[in-house]
């Protein structure tokens, strides 16, 4: 029955009324490195919430179905906690020593033009979306140049491409954005 309600909620029309705002939201992803900082793929989501939220059997995808991630049982994100998943995780800690990240690999790749990150709750209830692309209006340094998209404040929605910004220097994995601004 879980797998049946899994399969219905990812096929449908995604709108604002198919997402539940639980308060953990995509907040960086770099989809395509530059050649000479190159840790691969990685998503950071974060709670922005001040409550310890059990993220455990959430999915996370990107536009393709079968391409999932599922968070092991138990798995909390704690208030502030940003938490990074890698394609890559001998690659990504060579780049970023110093970061803590979700040990469990991602089993795919984010495309370098245009792709999706979801995130689905326990239920396959859509809990945040990022259709992010390469073509304008989208920020073009996340694409090969060493940036990373990042969201300008957890509170904004990350829907929206103006609420992105590409990041300084090769991303904030793990930590507060560098493109971070208190107001909006």
């Amino acid at each position: 029955l879980l797998t049946l309600v899994l399969l219905q909620s990812c096929q449908d029309t995604i709108t604002s009324e198919n997402v539940i705002d639980y308060g953990i939201v995509i907040n960086e992803i770099n989809y395509n490195s530059s050649d000479d900082f190159d840790p691969g793929d990685w998503i950071e989501i974060y709670n922005n919430t001040n409550d310890s939220i059990n993220i455990g059997t959430w999915l996370l995808k990107d536009e393709n179905d079968d391409n999932v991630l599922v968070l092991p049982e138990n798995t909390v994100a704690f208030p502030d906690q940003y938490i990074v998943f890698c394609k890559d995780t001998t690659k990504f800690s060579q780049f970023f020593p110093d970061v803590n990240f979700f040990k469990n690999e991602l089993s795919f790749g984010l495309s370098g033009g245009k792709d999706d990150v979801r995130l689905f709750d326990s239920n396959g209830i859509l809990a945040d979306i990022v259709q992010y692309s390469d073509d304008y209006p989208w920020p073009s340094n996340a694409d090969g140049e060493g940036q990373t998209l990042e969201l300008k404040h957890p509170d904004l929605d990350n829907a929206n491409w103006e609420n992105w910004a590409p990041s300084i220097g090769f991303g904030t994995p793990g930590s507060l954005n560098s493109s971070f601004t208190g107001e909006y």
